[in-house]
């Protein structure tokens, strides 16, 4: 399948002209939690019976831990570790019928290291290849090291002229300067970037860094947004 002159200069904003680099986002716009839920992974739902679960009290617990999952976190090790207390402190607290530690072994490993969590979306690594050609690529994730195998073992990590994972670096892109990294590393000018994602929040601080912006919307889950709205990379392929 070929995706020469998919879309036509007039279909895209004038600023496309002048794009030298793509940075993306990966979760919801390269891949999708395979269960549709990031934390519950396959496994977790092998395990744990949610219909046993409170979830709305889950969600509350999950976010007076979600700091630990904001940690720095080099390696596949301190990544378990991380997933390891993450989900003991969350079904401990959950109060969750017969829960032991093993449950939680279980499930961090699971996390860390299998690749059954994630869901490649149809069409990516074709659509890569295509902008490879005429962009260079760049990876910008909240993400963990576990991101890295994964992106190997499909065909991705090649694809990308560098990929930066916030827990290398200890810092978010709602904190603003994970953004500076790439824009620091490559001398990307005003004007000369493009950053794609779901969040329209981090869309806004893109911005503010000098970036042109797209709302990366698989599931047209968005009625209403300020920003253009895309449904596949496909769409910038010129």
């Amino acid at each position: 399948m070929e995706f020469n002159n998919i879309n036509t200069k007039k279909e895209l904003p004038e600023y496309m002209n002048n794009i030298k680099y793509l940075i993306l986002d990966f979760g919801n716009v390269l891949v999708a939690p395979t269960t549709g839920s990031w934390d519950m992974t396959p496994k977790f739902l092998e395990l744990i019976d949610i219909n046993k679960l409170d979830i709305e009290r889950m969600n509350k617990i999950r976010s007076k831990y979600g700091y630990i999952l904001s940690e720095k976190i080099v390696n596949l090790e301190e990544e378990y570790d991380m997933f390891l207390r993450f989900y003991d402190s969350i079904l401990s607290e959950c109060n969750y019928p017969g829960y032991n530690k093993k449950i939680a072994e279980v499930v961090a490993y699971d996390r860390t290291y299998n690749y059954d969590k994630y869901r490649l979306y149809d069409g990516v690594l074709k659509e890569l290849t295509a902008l490879k050609t005429k962009y260079t690529l760049i990876l910008l994730s909240d993400n963990w090291p576990c991101a890295i195998p994964y992106m190997k073992e499909f065909g991705l990590y090649d694809l990308f002229d560098k990929i930066y994972i916030s827990s290398f670096y200890g810092v978010e892109k709602k904190d603003k300067v994970f953004f500076d990294y790439p824009i620091r590393d490559f001398n990307i000018k005003t004007g000369e970037g493009l950053f794609i994602d779901d969040n329209e929040s981090l869309l806004e601080i893109a911005k503010e860094k000098g970036l042109n912006v797209m709302l990366m919307d698989r599931e047209n889950n968005i009625s209403n947004s300020k920003y253009k709205k895309i449904k596949s990379l496909r769409k910038i392929i010129i």
